[in-house]
């Protein structure tokens, strides 16, 4: 489990150093925000198969990261939550899931973008 980890830190820790350091990651990144993030995520679950004992990892760390990226990609968005998104946006405030976020570079807009989509797709 622990090997697990160490790789799935070490892979984000790699492509978000990779992503500020060249111009064409960099540009991918803006452009496809989701697809760097799965590739993280495959990049992981590669590294985590060719140590056959630490697949447990996928399942109790990645997956639930994957939802976390769904849910709040996904989530109704009220006056409470709008407030404390522009409190973190002029830096009152941080999240766990902003820190994330901003590590990703992964903009308000560009989610935005992803949740009007999914949800003119239910109408």
């Amino acid at each position: 489990m622990i090997l697990g980890g160490v790789i799935v830190v070490l892979v984000f820790m790699g492509f978000v150093w990779a992503a500020h350091n060249k111009d064409i990651l960099r540009r991918m990144k803006k452009q496809y925000p989701t697809a760097f993030v799965m590739v993280v995520m495959l990049a992981s679950y590669f590294l985590i198969s060719m140590f056959g004992g630490v697949m447990v990892f996928v399942f109790g760390i990645t997956l639930p990261l994957l939802l976390m990226f769904i849910h709040a990609s996904l989530r109704l968005r009220n006056l409470k939550n709008k407030l404390e998104n522009k409190m973190e946006g002029i830096g009152l405030k941080k999240t766990p899931m902003g820190i994330i976020l901003d590590a990703l570079e992964q903009q308000e807009d560009n989610i935005n973008k992803f949740a009007d989509y999914i949800s003119k797709a239910r109408e």
